[in-house]
C-alpha cells in the first residue's frame, strides 16, 4: 500500500502543536512550583513577622505593669493621659488612658501602643492593659490584654447589718422634728417590719459620771430620740468604754469605709464628673464628692445603681450643707463635721434610703428619714479576692488574652 502525500505535511504539524503544549504545560507547571515556593515563602515570613508582633505586643504589656509598678510613680498621675478608647468600648463610664511603652531595643520598627481601660462606677480599682504592636504590614499585628489590680480604692469592711445612722456623737430633736430612723428588717417593709440591725451607731458618749464606762442611761440620753422618730425599732448602740473624741478621729469614718482616704474618693469623683457622668446617664454617676457649702436639692442613686455623697470639711467649714426636703438619696450620705457639733446643728434632711454617716454629733435635729439597705453601700463596696492586698499593684489571674486587630 503506498501512503499519501498528503499526510506527511498534518503529520509534521501535529507534532509540532504537541511539542507547543508539552512546553507550555512545563512553563506552566514551572510557573506554579515557583509561584507555590513564592507563596511559602511569603507565609514563612508573614508568621515570623506575626510572631515578632506578637512578641512586640508582649514586651509593651510588660512595660505598662512595670510602669504601674514603679512605686516612684503615682498611680493616679498616670491615670491622667487620656485618650481615644479601643474599638467596642464605649459610654461615659469608661475612661481610657494612654500608657507610653519604650522601645524593645531587639525590634526598633515595631509601632507600639498602649491602653489602659477601666470601668469607673463598676470597677475602678481594675486596669486592663490593651497593649498592640504592628511591623510595618497588616499581616504583622498583634494585641494582647491583661488585666491588673490598681491601689485606686481601698476596700470597706463588710457590715453584716449596717445601721441606718453612723454618729461620732450624741443627737437630739428640735421642738416639732419631723424625723424616721429605721433599721434594717428581715421581713415586711422598712419601719415596720422585724429589725434585724440598730437603727444608730455612735462612736462617742460622753461620759457624764466620768467613771471610765458607760451606762445604758448615758447611752439612751446620748442618743435622745423618741419612739415616734424611731418607728421600725431597732437599737440604740454605743461604746462600753469611755473613749476620747479630742483630738477628732474619724472612727465614724472608717467604720464604714475602712481605709478608703479623702484623695481616693475624690479622684473616683473627679474621674466621673470629667468622663460626663450624671445622674441621668446611662449607668448613672455613683460618686459625688462634694465641697461646696450650698445645700443639696439633687435626687440620686437609685436601687441598682446607689451613689455615694461625701460633704467634704470643705463643705462643713461654717455649716454643713442640708438636704432639700423633697430630695431623695438612694445610697450612702457622709458628712465630715470634724467632730464639730455645732456644725450640723438644725440639722435638715431629705429622704435616705441607705446610709447616714456623720463625723459628729447632731444637736436640735429638725428633719429627715433615714431608712437602712442593704445595698445602699454598694457604690463603693468593690470586688476583690482574698487575700488581696489592695495596697499594690497585682495581675488579675486568668486575664491575659491575645489576638490580632
Amino acid at each position: 500500500m503506498t501512503r499519501s502525500p498528503a499526510l506527511g505535511p498534518q503529520t509534521g504539524a501535529i507534532t509540532l502543536l504537541m511539542a507547543m503544549t508539552l512546553v507550555m504545560l512545563a512553563s506552566l507547571a514551572s510557573f506554579y512550583s515557583a509561584r507555590s515556593a513564592q507563596m511559602d515563602q511569603l507565609a514563612t515570613f508573614n508568621h515570623a513577622r506575626s510572631h515578632q508582633a506578637r512578641w512586640a505586643a508582649t514586651a509593651a504589656l510588660a512595660g505598662a505593669q512595670a510602669l504601674l509598678l514603679d512605686s516612684s510613680t503615682p498611680v493616679d498621675s498616670l491615670l491622667q493621659a487620656l485618650t481615644a478608647c479601643p474599638e467596642g468600648v464605649t459610654g461615659p463610664q469608661w475612661q481610657c488612658i494612654r500608657l507610653t511603652p519604650e522601645q524593645h531595643p531587639a525590634m526598633p520598627q515595631a509601632q507600639l501602643s498602649t491602653t489602659a481601660v477601666r470601668d469607673l462606677v463598676e470597677s475602678p480599682h481594675v486596669l486592663t492593659l490593651h497593649a498592640s504592636a504592628r511591623m510595618g504590614t497588616p499581616h504583622s499585628q498583634a494585641l494582647v490584654k491583661e488585666s491588673v489590680f490598681v491601689p485606686t480604692v481601698a476596700p470597706a469592711p463588710d457590715l453584716q447589718e449596717p445601721a441606718a445612722l453612723v454618729l461620732n456623737g450624741c443627737l437630739t430633736e428640735a421642738p416639732g422634728a419631723k424625723l424616721r430612723v429605721c433599721p434594717l428588717v428581715s421581713k415586711g417593709e422598712a419601719c415596720v417590719g422585724t429589725a434585724k440591725g440598730p437603727a444608730v451607731l455612735t462612736h462617742f458618749v460622753v461620759d457624764t459620771n466620768r467613771n471610765g464606762s458607760i451606762s445604758a442611761a448615758e447611752k439612751n440620753a446620748c442618743l435622745a430620740l423618741s419612739t415616734t422618730s424611731l418607728p421600725g425599732g431597732g437599737s440604740k448602740t454605743g461604746p462600753s468604754q469611755a473613749v476620747p473624741r479630742s483630738p477628732c478621729t474619724r472612727a465614724a469614718w472608717q467604720s464604714v469605709l475602712g481605709s478608703i482616704t479623702d484623695a481616693q474618693l475624690q479622684a473616683w469623683s473627679s474621674a466621673q464628673e470629667r468622663n460626663g457622668l450624671t445622674a441621668q446617664t446611662t449607668p448613672p454617676r455613683s460618686i459625688y464628692w462634694i465641697d461646696s457649702p450650698n445645700d443639696w436639692q439633687q435626687s440620686v442613686g437609685t436601687a441598682n445603681t446607689p451613689a455615694l455623697l461625701v460633704f467634704s470639711a470643705k463643705a462643713c467649714a461654717l455649716r454643713c450643707p442640708r438636704i432639700g426636703a423633697n430630695t431623695l438619696i438612694y445610697g450612702s450620705v457622709l458628712i465630715d463635721s470634724g467632730c464639730n457639733d455645732d456644725k450640723m446643728r438644725g440639722w435638715q434632711g431629705g429622704t435616705i434610703e441607705g446610709q447616714l454617716v456623720v463625723q459628729s454629733g447632731i444637736p436640735e435635729w429638725r428633719s429627715g428619714t433615714v431608712l437602712a439597705r442593704p445595698a445602699g453601700r454598694n457604690a463603693y463596696i468593690l470586688n476583690w479576692p482574698d487575700g488581696m492586698d489592695a495596697s499594690r499593684v497585682q495581675r488579675v489571674n486568668g486575664s491575659w488574652t491575645a489576638s490580632t486587630p
